[in-house]
């Protein structure tokens, strides 16, 4: 069931994506060949038009072929003879179209759960099993008032307080979830495991909170946020991870399709379909990005060739930019091979 929900949601996200391609390319007058479910060979075919609408054996994602995408044809229908800005658009669709689902999704999970708002209390959001604050029964939703009697009203605050319990017991002011308070003396370690902090918990001073049904703008506007939020996340971890890269350091955190189909299974089974819609739209978020890089294959590899259509008045050689792009694939196919090896190197070693 969660591989079926898995193939499902990522082809979802990679048809939202040609869609966006297949309407700019419409709307600019551009003949679309073909739009494919799943990737060839064949399976069914329909002519609607002037486009062949398809099922393919590949159950992955989706395709738009455009008239004169490689180049060659003929008339003012393909897209080789379009406008530099026309050809931007079509290019651009598929990223725009992955970040209005995206935000759509935000703000329909929002509008359900809450938004999220700023406190004067630090809010416990986890706690590590076997941790110093699971052994003295600190839970998630308790919100931590006071450090040795010292009132924070900030994360941060609550981490600088604490540190300098280390290798000690702090005592904390907890308030549950019912309003009740009590003390809990709380173990510091110096040397916690990676990620699990000091007394292993996850802190936020925000909370959710419900919304009217005519407030629904809010639910869009903290879509947008969150939208922007991982884009921002995800585009300095991809800029990070091109440096190391070059600096010749290999991502030991890139997770492919096995370690995105895993994240859907914990997901779903700790958390459940909420918030597994809600790391699809992270998701889109994350094709977005990707795609708008500026490298041979991608969208944003065909950007470049636009933008020099634009400056220069000329267009590109076809034959040299099909063979970037086929170079660029190679280059991509290899590195997905990598990282799906990287995958299932982790789950043998666990």
């Amino acid at each position: 069931m969660d591989l079926l929900i898995f193939v499902i949601a990522l082809s979802i996200l990679v048809l939202v994506h040609e869609f966006g391609h297949y309407l700019m390319a419409v709307k600019n007058g551009i003949k679309v060949e073909e739009f494919g479910l799943g990737l060839p060979p064949r399976i069914w075919g329909k002519k609607i038009g002037d486009t062949i609408w398809s099922l393919n054996w590949l159950p992955i994602g989706g395709f738009c072929k455009l008239y004169g995408e490689d180049g060659g044809a003929k008339g003012n229908r393909a897209f080789n003879n379009k406008k530099p800005w026309q050809k931007m658009l079509v290019v651009l669709g598929g990223v725009m179209m992955n970040m209005i689902l995206a935000i759509l999704v935000f703000s329909v999970v929002y509008s359900i759960v809450g938004v999220p708002q700023d406190t004067d209390k630090v809010k416990i959001t986890d706690v590590v099993t076997n941790s110093p604050a699971d052994k003295v029964g600190l839970k998630a939703d308790d919100w931590i008032v006071e450090v040795e009697g010292k009132m924070v009203t900030k994360p941060q605050e609550l981490t600088e307080e604490v540190a300098k319990y280390k290798g000690r017991e702090v005592n904390l002011l907890i308030e549950q979830k019912n309003g009740q308070r009590h003390m809990s003396a709380v173990e510091v370690r110096e040397n916690p495991p990676k990620g699990e902090g000091a007394m292993g918990v996850a802190i936020s001073n925000t909370e959710m909170v419900k919304i009217k049904w005519y407030e629904f703008y809010k639910g869009i506007w903290a879509g947008l946020r969150e939208a922007y939020f991982w884009g921002k996340i995800i585009g300095g971890g991809v800029l990070g991870m091109i440096g190391g890269l070059l600096s010749g350091k290999v991502p030991a955190d890139v997770s492919g399709p096995i370690g995105m189909y895993q994240a859907t299974s914990s997901i779903k089974a700790s958390q459940g379909m909420l918030a597994l819609i809600h790391f699809f739209a992270v998701v889109s978020v994350n094709l977005a990005v990707v795609n708008v890089l500026p490298f041979p294959a991608l969208d944003g590899g065909r950007i470049i060739f636009v933008l020099y259509e634009m400056i220069t008045k000329k267009k590109a050689n076809q034959r040299f930019e099909g063979t970037v792009n086929m170079v660029g694939m190679m280059v991509l196919l290899g590195l997905i091979l990598l990282i799906t090896v990287g995958d299932v190197m982790r789950i043998v070693r666990r």
